[in-house]
């Protein structure tokens, strides 16, 4: 059964969107910001990541240990995460306390006082988690892999920014970061669960005193993508390998037939990549792809974690699995078997009111509309073996992949011999 999604935009520009779910004892609500790291200005790398952190740290009527007590203390939650395109605040609580939780993210997101001894002590925190991606394969694979896809585009660029420059951040450029990225008109609060929108919408018009600072400037479209092998050795146990192409954006009609085929290709356990390269080979103990939809484009990855003596063969059979599956294109029950996964990972998604409130915030902030599950799974099952094919000879073709290699390799740093690109490249 579909449930409507309401939607108000109060007069500071605020966007206000809920589906009520009579049935649920609890509510998930989210303050997201229509911009992300990528929108923040090369000298001001990690301000927006920082910005998160710093609204954890204190308000006009808050300090940071009763931030931390303010919904837990009712048996809630409270979190924030940044993206390369949004920053997010949540809250989780019993759907009697939706006046609390709006009263808190608001606070957090409105209020905040960026004291100069609190950004100092934080830059430190920051410093540690800096370095702890730095120690995180999976992370650091990721970072240098990002660089590879995007070149000198700010969606090359770390989230956390570098050492260096969150340490010259100061408060004026922190707080002129504040008034661009968080006025009336780059907000919107999603909320999903048992709870009454005008209740909520009151509560948001109450809350939400928004700065008025000028509009920020969003990031432009990156460059085209050049492949290219880049090896950088580790002592690690394992070799992480994670190759990129460049895919697709949000609002681009293909992205199901091309979700359908990175499904099949490793979105599981039954997916011919894990099959052919962790089961009949034993080549890998991870294999899997992953696609990110962006506003202007977007990436699709394979990622393999594998014994350092293996990297080379393992490279070498998905190769060959790639060009098998553009020879002759995907079979018709793994397409099918594809779209059941993918259709059952929207329905079981709806139990789940943290689930529904971020697909209705990413489809607000990319669409400017609402797509209901039903609609999302109806056009999931209408795509054929022929879209998908047609699609993976497109975004799939092993010469449009960059490889990132971190680990150690027996023979030498991986290159152009383990992974062929085109002569122009």
């Amino acid at each position: 059964m579909s449930h409507e999604v309401k939607k108000t935009i109060l007069p500071n520009g605020l966007t206000v969107l809920s589906q009520a779910l009579p049935d649920r004892l609890t509510l998930s609500l989210g303050a997201w910001v229509r911009s992300g790291a990528r929108d923040e200005p090369r000298e001001l790398l990690g301000v927006t990541h920082f910005l998160e952190h710093m609204m954890f740290k204190g308000t006009q009527s808050r300090d940071a240990r009763a931030i931390a007590a303010s919904l837990e203390s009712l048996g809630g939650s409270l979190d924030a995460f940044t993206t390369r395109e949004n920053v997010c605040y949540t809250a989780r609580v019993m759907s009697e306390h939706l006046t609390q939780a709006v009263d808190v993210v608001s606070d957090l997101v409105c209020r905040s006082r960026f004291e100069a001894a609190e950004i100092e002590r934080e830059k430190g925190v920051v410093r540690e988690e800096i370095l702890a991606y730095e120690d995180n394969p999976d992370e650091k694979v990721a970072d240098l892999l990002a660089e590879q896809l995007w070149g000198d585009h700010a969606l090359g660029r770390p989230i956390l920014g570098t050492l260096e420059t969150v340490s010259d951040l100061s408060r004026d450029a922190i707080r002129g970061q504040f008034e661009r990225r968080f006025r009336g008109d780059q907000l919107v609060v999603v909320a999903a669960g048992g709870l009454d929108h005008d209740q909520l919408v009151a509560e948001c018009a109450r809350g939400f005193a928004t700065p008025e600072g000028a509009a920020p400037d969003l990031d432009g479209q990156p460059a085209a993508h050049v492949p290219s092998v880049r090896h950088e050795e580790n002592d690690l146990q394992q070799l992480y390998l994670s190759l990129g192409a460049r895919g697709l954006g949000y609002d681009d009609p293909e992205r199901y037939p091309l979700v359908v085929g990175e499904t099949l290709l490793g979105g599981g356990m039954s997916s011919r990549l894990f099959q052919r390269i962790r089961e009949d080979a034993g080549l890998a103990y991870s294999v899997f792809t992953s696609l990110e939809l962006l506003r202007d484009g977007g990436s699709f990855a394979i990622h393999l974690g594998v014994s350092p003596d293996k990297g080379r063969e393992a490279l070498r059979l998905l190769r060959e699995e790639l060009e098998r599956l553009l020879a002759e294109g995907p079979d018709a029950d793994e397409v099918e078997a594809a779209k059941m996964q993918l259709k059952g990972a929207v329905v079981m998604a709806q139990e789940s009111v943290s689930s529904r409130m971020y697909h209705i915030a990413r489809q607000e902030l990319y669409l400017g509309r609402h797509t209901s599950s039903e609609a999302q799974v109806a056009r999931i099952l209408a795509v054929t073996r022929d879209e998908v094919r047609d699609v993976l000879a497109r975004y799939a073709r092993p010469e449009r992949f960059s490889l990132t290699a971190l680990g150690p390799a027996p023979g030498g740093p991986l290159g152009i011999a383990d992974w062929p690109l085109p002569a122009s490249a």
